[in-house]
């Protein structure tokens, strides 16, 4: 998963979490943002198109997504992510913690990728001490995300869970 050099530690977490692995694309020097000629010269020079899916060609992991991360309340130039995104099949993950309010092209960012994610730690713009909000127009994943998110309860009054789910607090 392509992610920018210039962020918080959380999103490098995530990756890890699904047992994914980093790819480290450098902030561009106006903004600080995930440069898109990095991405498209790893895309191209990088990696392979085999049987239906990109592969790194020095790790050969499967690259299945980018996750530009909206930082500095800048968002990221997001068309030409969009773009190869389509191009190669990648899932887009936008981190709209840091770019909330800001818009790109007229649009909030967070509107763009196939999934946002904003979190409400207390160092954000909205805090709540902990947590954070998923948003996307995948209902298959929403519903997912609320299934993880609520202990992969499985029924409403029982405590019955079939999965396991996940609910990340801060500790001291």
């Amino acid at each position: 998963m392509l992610v920018s050099t210039l962020t918080f530690v959380a999103p490098t977490n995530a990756i890890r979490y699904v047992g994914a692995w980093p790819v480290f694309i450098d902030a561009e020097r106006n903004y600080w943002q995930m440069d898109v000629q990095e991405v498209v010269d790893f895309l191209t020079q990088q990696c392979d198109w085999c049987n239906g899916e990109l592969r790194n060609t020095s790790t050969k992991r499967r690259v299945r997504a980018i996750l530009p991360v909206h930082i500095l309340g800048h968002p990221v130039d997001i068309d030409p992510l969009l773009e190869l995104a389509q191009r190669y099949d990648l899932v887009v993950i936008e981190d709209a913690t840091e770019g909330l309010g800001a818009k790109y092209k007229g649009r909030m960012v967070g509107n763009f990728g196939d999934v946002s994610c904003l979190s409400f730690n207390g160092n954000k713009l909205i805090t709540t001490g902990g947590g954070g909000m998923i948003l996307t127009n995948n209902e298959a994943w929403a519903r997912r995300a609320k299934y993880l998110t609520t202990q992969a309860k499985d029924d409403p009054v029982e405590f019955i869970h079939r999965g396991i789910g996940y609910i990340t607090r801060s500790t001291l």
